[in-house]
């Protein structure tokens, strides 16, 4: 019996040895691992394969700031920004896909793609800065834009160009057959021609009058071998590129450059597929003991992750002290609201709800659908408001954190939003009222930026975060994107990523080659709202064809610089769409220098249109070209280096 007993109470004992001896097969098998990899291969850490979006960044494209410049051939080299890959270090050419088997990318203009009035489709002189190193392939097709056509009849083939500025009249779009075929459209010299690269088939519904769709989609572009790198890899080297002869190079394991290949490595290649599997097969009995631990730590560890997560927002939400709303439980909204009942409204952060409480006033219950990273949106909008007391900002009563659920008590505004009144035929508010209207948004912004005890960047101005109450005053709402910076910091604000509403957007939010990011963005988004208030006012809706085309900023402009030719005496009604407009040019120009801050916009809009001077032309026009608004220069692309 004393000896069974002694057996028994052996066996759980050699739980220890057994993990000990499994640990040491482990550590033993990644030495032998480490041995065999630096006697057969090179250590890659300087040039990691390194991932942009859904793109993978390898030989012999290198990303900007990461790894040597021998990591690859500097016409190779790609730059990021907001999750997107561009050619070189101040192009405009994103990199949409890249195919290393085929040695091909496709590639786009962003601002041609995203351009509403066609300005770079008619000047195209700077449209593409490409390097030798690659060329167009011919499996693309050409894609003709014929401007200046004389006669009265369009060039045979092709579909006229209607959802541009005034400046596409008499012009039309023509689709080819393959790159470099030179058979441009039969137009007996009556048109001046551009031609681009664009992708598509008959297969895939390409025609004419798909050219937006078409340069949206870009183009493909090859380029030749640069050294053989699978022989280099096969040799047990690394691809690199020697700055020096400028030329392909391949780095063997004793740290030398050499032409072409390595030599003597299949052997220790050998050595090395041995040691790896003599890892695998320790790792597999390591990752059995190991998952069976993780299934009881997972329930765990998966509520302690929830439980700080909820604690990192409670902690930042007391940060509002005696300025935080009330918060109120799940369980009170629900009575509020009669169980969620009456819906106002529903989008992508959530749906807003009609609820009263207890004294009987009116409220907007926002029931968010989920936060970004972990309610960072919620944050924002609770920290922004709660430090704000303005006629012109929404009020925030109170707030809901408890677990998942969040949720936000805002004032009722009966008159709903800015955007159901300037696209509404039925809902019409007169020249005065809008003029009132623009004044006060601007004054809100303009407490946003310099009223306050913390300066608040909005980031999404646009005519659905502006409510109307019962005597139409207008109130900023919906702070979820918005940041908070110091007031001694110049304004100025670093942000890793784009946010916003595309076509209200400011350019230096999505690419910092525009300048830095600061409460002028609000400013040029607050001027996309004047013009499009114009827009729906005077009812020149419907021709454009996407959200990206909706707001005519150059046919406005082409409005009232003919007016002001005129030297018309403008009405009251006219003056105010006068000043709207004018006032809506000067905020959106393409540099945030150049944008009045939102005190002077104010000065602008209570004084006379009459004391305006002409705004200059918005968005990518050179100063030659806004003094001659009439005049375009079209040229068939250079692909040469720039």
């Amino acid at each position: 019996m004393e000896s069974f007993s002694s057996t028994r109470t052996s066996k759980p004992q050699l739980c220890i040895p057994l993990r000990l001896l499994m640990l040491a097969i482990l550590v033993t098998s990644l030495q032998q691992l480490a041995t065999a990899i630096d006697a057969t291969t090179t250590r890659d850490s300087d040039c990691p394969t390194a991932t942009c979006g859904n793109l993978t960044i390898t030989y012999p494209f290198t990303l900007g700031g990461r790894g040597k410049s021998s990591c690859g051939p500097p016409a190779f080299q790609l730059t990021s920004a907001s999750g997107a890959a561009f050619l070189g270090t101040t192009s405009y050419m994103r990199v949409l896909d890249i195919d290393y088997v085929s040695r091909s990318l496709v590639a786009v203009h962003v601002l041609m793609a995203a351009d509403a009035a066609c300005s770079v489709i008619f000047n195209v002189s700077s449209a593409f800065a490409i390097t030798d190193r690659f060329t167009i392939s011919a499996s693309n097709r050409e894609l003709y834009i014929m401007s200046r056509c004389g006669g009265t009849l369009p060039p045979l083939g092709a579909v006229p160009v209607t959802n541009c500025s005034s400046n596409s009249s008499r012009t039309f779009a023509y689709l080819g057959g393959g790159y470099g075929t030179g058979r441009p459209p039969a137009n007996d010299g009556r048109c001046e021609l551009a031609v681009f690269p664009v992708l598509g088939s008959e297969a895939d519904g390409a025609t004419a009058a798909s050219y937006r769709r078409l340069i949206r989609g870009g183009f493909r572009l090859e380029w030749e071998p640069v050294g053989d790198c699978n022989a280099c890899r096969a040799s047990g080297g690394r691809c690199r590129y020697d700055a020096s002869t400028a030329a392909f190079a391949c780095l063997c394991s004793d740290g030398i450059l050499r032409s072409s290949t390595c030599d003597g490595k299949r052997t220790r290649k050998l050595a090395l597929i041995v040691s790896m599997c003599i890892v695998a097969t320790t790792l597999v009995f390591i990752c059995l003991a190991w998952l069976i631990y993780r299934r009881k730590q997972k329930f765990r560890s998966g509520f302690w992750r929830a439980f700080s997560t909820d604690q990192s927002n409670e902690e930042v939400l007391k940060r509002c002290g005696s300025l935080a709303p009330q918060r109120y439980k799940y369980s009170e909204l629900k009575k509020i609201t009669k169980s969620f009942k009456e819906k106002l409204g529903e989008g992508g952060y959530g749906v807003v709800f009609k609820g009263s409480l207890r004294d009987g006033r009116v409220v907007a219950v926002k029931l968010l659908k989920g936060s970004k990273g972990n309610g960072e949106d919620f944050v924002n909008e609770v920290m922004s408001i709660s430090q704000t007391s303005h006629i012109n900002i929404v009020n925030l009563l109170g707030y809901c954190l408890e677990g998942s659920k969040r949720a936000l008590v805002y004032e009722y505004m009966p008159n709903g939003s800015l955007e159901k009144h300037i696209y509404s035929e039925q809902l019409v508010i007169g020249w005065e009222m809008l003029l009132k209207i623009a004044i006060g948004i601007a004054r809100g912004l303009e407490y946003l930026h310099q009223g306050c005890n913390t300066r608040i960047i909005h980031f999404d101005i646009k005519p659905h975060n502006i409510l109307l109450d019962n005597e139409f005053c207008p109130k900023i709402s919906d702070f979820g994107l918005a940041k908070l910076c110091r007031l001694n910091d110049g304004s100025i604000l670093s942000t890793a990523e784009a946010r916003g509403t595309i076509g209200f957007i400011a350019p230096e939010v999505f690419s910092r080659a525009f300048g830095a990011v600061s409460t002028k963005s609000d400013v040029y988004s607050y001027g996309m709202m004047l013009l499009e208030m114009v827009r729906g006012k005077t009812n020149m809706k419907g021709s454009a064809d996407n959200s990206s085309e909706t707001f005519f900023p150059h046919l406005l402009y082409d409005h009232l610089a003919g007016d002001m030719q005129r030297c018309q005496v403008a009405d009251q009604t006219e003056e105010i769409a006068r000043k709207l407009t004018s006032v809506g040019l000067f905020c959106i120009q393409m540099a945030p220098d150049d944008r009045p801050s939102m005190s002077r916009v104010i000065e602008m809009l209570e004084k006379s249109a009459n004391e305006f001077e002409m705004p200059p032309r918005p968005f990518l026009y050179s100063p030659l070209q806004s003094a001659n608004a009439s005049s375009i220069t079209t040229v068939t692309v250079s692909m040469s280096s720039s």
